[in-house]
């Protein structure tokens, strides 16, 4: 009677497991499906660019991240922003933001946004 016992209570807890793994793939399935419709209608960069460089510089994270955390100074204020944005290859250059209204870091800056350094996730 004890081993049957075990065998059941060993096949609910694989059970379980298996369970929640594909609900948690459905649901990672349904937020990315969500990051990609919302990513389509906005630009992957801030309205600053990086001085340095000259253009607005992707940082490329763990596909694994979902949000990002944004400081401001002053008064104390953090936001927990998502990252929308998915790398893809064939950046098209540094020509491509030379026509455009970026402004660079001003010379006090208030928020970590206005750096020019915008958060992208990896590659699937």
């Amino acid at each position: 009677m004890n081993r049957k016992h075990l065998w059941a209570v060993l096949f609910a807890a694989c059970a379980v497991a298996f369970a929640s793994d594909d609900a948690q793939a459905f649901t990672r399935r349904r937020a990315d499906k969500h990051n990609q419709i919302v990513s389509s209608k906005m630009p992957w960069h801030s309205e600053y660019y990086h001085v340095a460089k000259g253009y607005p510089v992707p940082l490329v994270v763990p596909p694994t991240a979902r949000s990002s955390t944004e400081w401001s100074w002053g008064v104390a204020q953090s936001t927990v922003m998502p990252i929308y944005h998915q790398f893809r290859p064939g950046y098209p250059g540094d020509g491509a933001f030379a026509d455009s209204d970026l402004r660079p870091t001003p010379p006090w800056p208030s928020h970590t946004r206005q750096f020019g350094v915008n958060y992208i996730r990896g590659p699937w």
